[in-house]
């Protein structure tokens, strides 16, 4: 038989981030349709069950349509499910909707209905435990929607093929519906505030309009190279579902090359470049919003 196993869904969660209430609206409807997604999954890899391993829902109050949408694609569809809730997960669930007949939920002792799969909740980690011919494998269950960024781009689920109560194979599959992408971008090629955003541009490319993408800008640029990152993000919010970047460029400034300018411009650079107080990052930020402010430009703040 093969088995479909996955956790931390986390209905009702709104993560990490500090989304408006439109898109964090939109996020909780996305996580319906990341669980019809997963659960199609299941159908179109011919598993013949289903292993919710916990943490379909969030902790505490989920609202009542959240609650019922949710239950009502379980059992929209054939595949059975076994849901094996965290401690405090749901607990008013049998006040709240009547469960569909292909669900069946287990509160206690990780009985995942499958011989070869076992399911354990320790703290903050769900993990899997599948036997095999070759002894025992455990298998952290990440979350099916990351809710930050970190080295993790994209969730998975595990896909089991279980033989005479031994599994013969284990398959991760990515099924994020809104992956985390972090986008390093070297932006030392620019000489101009067009080429930064060329750069920008060749770099996002082929990343799909349902990402939450974080993107990180490094290298060294031209101190009179204009770019406003707070106009970018807001250019890349209307085309990812959620954007933000993080500018970690340093000022390409040459041993010398202000010395003899007696401007009012390479004044403030020089005081600003002798502050040992002042760590490198630091030191780029207060020069770029001197740069700006002498130049009439806008603060990229």
């Amino acid at each position: 038989m093969r088995v479909l196993v996955c956790a931390n869904l986390l209905i009702g969660d709104a993560g990490v981030l500090s989304m408006p209430a439109d898109i964090l609206q939109q996020w909780h409807r996305d996580k319906i349709d990341a669980l019809a997604s997963v659960l199609e999954l299941a159908r179109a890899k011919g598993a013949t069950a289903c292993v919710m391993a916990g943490g379909l829902f969030a902790e505490g109050f989920v609202p009542q349509s959240l609650f019922e949408k949710a239950i009502e694609e379980l059992g929209a569809h054939e595949v059975p499910v076994t849901w094996l809730p965290l401690e405090r997960e749901a607990l008013d669930l049998n006040t709240r909707v009547s469960l569909p007949a292909n669900v069946a939920v287990v509160r206690e002792g990780g009985d995942s209905g499958i011989e070869a799969i076992r399911i354990v909740h320790e703290a903050e980690e769900i993990a899997a435990i599948i036997d095999t011919a070759d002894g025992t494998s455990r298998r952290t269950l990440s979350a099916m929607e990351p809710m930050g960024f970190g080295d993790q781009a994209l969730a998975d689920v595990l896909l089991v093929d279980v033989e005479n109560g031994s599994a013969v194979n284990i398959e991760e599959i990515p099924c994020a519906l809104h992956p985390f992408v972090t986008k390093v971008v070297d932006m030392s090629s620019a000489s101009s505030s067009g080429e930064m955003l060329a750069v920008v541009q060749a770099a996002i490319d082929g990343i799909g309009e349902k990402t939450c993408l974080r993107l990180v800008l490094q290298g060294s640029i031209n101190l009179s190279s204009y770019f406003n990152t707070s106009k970018l993000e807001q250019v890349l919010s209307g085309r990812f579902f959620y954007a933000e970047v993080a500018n970690e460029c340093a000022i390409n400034l040459e041993e010398g090359e202000l010395d003899t300018d007696v401007s009012l411009l390479a004044e403030f650079v020089r005081m600003v470049d002798s502050d040992d107080s002042l760590s490198p990052s630091e030191k780029t930020r207060i020069m770029r919003c001197g740069w700006n402010v002498l130049n009439g430009k806008e603060l990229a703040e």
